[in-house]
């Protein structure tokens, strides 16, 4: 391998922790807006209220994903953020019977939906106007 080639593979080597570094940082930095108990209620209520049009695996079958890429780029899209996200199940969903699960039902289910995009719970309940809620934005 000649000088300058080595040079190069050398730097690259080197540089690639930096790049992979801010990915590791935004990953990170996802709030804590839910309990451990909230996002497992949440896991019964989805399975019974909306696994059916969303998925089991929150995939997407008749309704949008509600997780990974395909729900990342949708919130991304929207500018969608905790508060806005419960806001929207709360008042639109199931889709047969908008509103007819309780506030804590409704908060449930989308602590569950964070928690399945790699949010980290904490030990504050997610509920309507919940501090920090409406300033974390969505991320996958």
């Amino acid at each position: 391998m000649n000088r300058p080639l080595l040079l190069v593979a050398v730097l690259c080597v080197a540089a690639a922790p930096l790049a992979i570094a801010p990915l590791a940082n935004a990953q990170g930095s996802k709030p804590a807006l839910y309990t451990d108990a909230q996002a497992t209620a949440g896991a019964a209520v989805y399975t019974s209220s909306c696994a059916a049009c969303h998925g089991t695996q929150l995939e997407g079958v008749a309704a949008p994903a509600l997780k990974g890429a395909p729900f990342g780029e949708m919130a991304a899209a929207q500018s969608m953020t905790a508060a806005t996200l419960l806001d929207v199940i709360a008042n639109t969903m199931p889709q047969s019977d908008p509103g007819s699960l309780k506030p804590e039902e409704y908060a449930a289910v989308t602590a569950y939906i964070l928690q399945q995009n790699g949010y980290p719970a904490g030990t504050t309940a997610l509920a309507a106007g919940a501090a920090g809620a409406k300033d974390a934005k969505i991320t996958p």
